[in-house]
């Protein structure tokens, strides 16, 4: 079904009409090595399953991390860029992808340039997108508002402030109630799309969890996040869903330039997501659930039965439920376990090769992108949690 979509109204009088619509939410989305139509002609094969899945939404929403851009190098900070040519926005036109979220911490990767790039290559083949320049997203005649934010613990760059030409927004705990807050007075259902946490680990933030446990108090809302590149747990938190992490939707091994050995390779973990399906009538969710799908390295499989998925999603929503204390000592074992191993692969020329102004850049932004997190997100919880 074709529906337009516009920027928000802001207008209280703005009349929106009781559509029934069936939503797909999707996680990180890459569209580089594998799955870039230049190098793979096999592409649009390897995802027919998940593509004619996808056909039977009104909306399909994802996380798109891959700016469009030709640009051969990058001036910004960072251990590892990625990008994707502008022709491989023909995947998502096949996934059926209307609306893209762009507040991750991989959209300026290629500055500026690589930004309006994007947004050009986007608009001119009419998918829409939100998250950044301070812009959320109301589907015409519905009563959804989709708002994007990217949280400072993912250490991104180019966030949008009142200097910023352009940006990701910001994930702050006190505009977020606002805008919630703003959004049901308007009688509107918010989406909220949210790049958080740390990567490579099936347990949120205890702040991230007392975040969006806190939103849910100012109003019924959908909280999706990524980042991670794994699944996390799913929180039905009083008239809320919380889902952390839908995991990977595509994403492939990510390299750096001073090593031919891959900075994070894909594994079973990283290749195991879910779409989260949901049904609106007006600006309420009346039913959601989540569908398996695996990148089984041939193609990405739909599975509505995965029962090593579905346990998986269970369990890691069991643990958002024990003591805080214990599931912050759990989840700091499971974090510690993941830097032991990446650290058991590192030698002196693995640090002799990142002693350039590239790593002094990245140890600055994450001092910069630490100050961030306490004044965004530490300091809101202190005062309202």
């Amino acid at each position: 079904m074709d529906r337009r979509t516009s920027q928000r109204a802001g207008r209280n009088t703005k009349k929106y009409a009781e559509i029934n619509m069936k939503i797909a939410l999707l996680g990180d989305i890459a569209l580089f090595g594998k799955y870039d139509l230049i190098k793979n002609p096999n592409i649009f094969l390897y995802f027919s399953k998940v593509a004619a899945f996808l056909k039977s939404f009104d909306y399909v929403i994802g996380n798109f991390e891959t700016p469009f851009t030709e640009l051969k190098r990058s001036s910004v900070c960072k251990s590892a860029h990625i990008k994707t040519n502008p022709q491989n926005i023909e995947i998502l036109k096949m996934l059926n992808i209307s609306i893209v979220n762009l507040s991750n911490n991989h959209l300026f990767d290629y500055g500026a340039k690589g930004f309006e790039s994007t947004i050009e290559v986007l608009e001119r083949n009419h998918i829409k997108y939100f998250g950044v320049d301070g812009k959320d997203l109301i589907i015409d005649d519905t009563r959804v508002c989709l708002s994007g934010y990217c949280c400072y613990s993912t250490n991104a760059t180019g966030y949008f402030t009142k200097k910023a030409k352009h940006g990701v927004n910001i994930l702050n705990g006190f505009e977020l109630e606002k805008k919630l807050i703003a959004d049901k007075k308007n009688g509107l259902l918010s989406i909220v799309s949210v790049h958080c946490g740390d990567e490579h680990v099936h347990y949120p933030r205890l702040d991230h969890i007392k975040l969006a446990r806190n939103m849910a108090q100012k109003a019924d809302y959908v909280f999706y996040g990524h980042h991670p590149h794994v699944m996390q747990g799913i929180d039905e938190y009083m008239n809320s869903k919380i889902a952390y992490s839908l995991g990977n939707f595509c994403f492939d091994d990510v390299y750096t330039k001073e090593s031919t050995e891959p900075k994070v390779s894909q594994s079973k973990d990283n290749k195991a997501s879910f779409v989260l399906e949901l049904e609106v009538t007006g600006k309420k969710v009346i039913g959601y659930k989540t569908t398996p799908i695996y990148d089984n390295g041939k193609e990405i499989v739909v599975d509505p039965r995965n029962e090593e998925i579905l346990k998986n999603i269970k369990i890691y929503s069991e643990y958002l439920k024990i003591n805080n204390d214990v599931y912050a000592q759990t989840r700091k074992m499971k974090l510690e376990d993941y830097y032991d191993s990446r650290k058991a692969s590192r030698n002196f020329e693995f640090y002799r090769k990142r002693l350039n102004f590239n790593t002094i850049g990245i140890l600055i932004n994450k001092k910069i992108n630490l100050h961030g997190y306490k004044k965004n997100i530490v300091k809101y919880l202190d005062e309202n949690v």
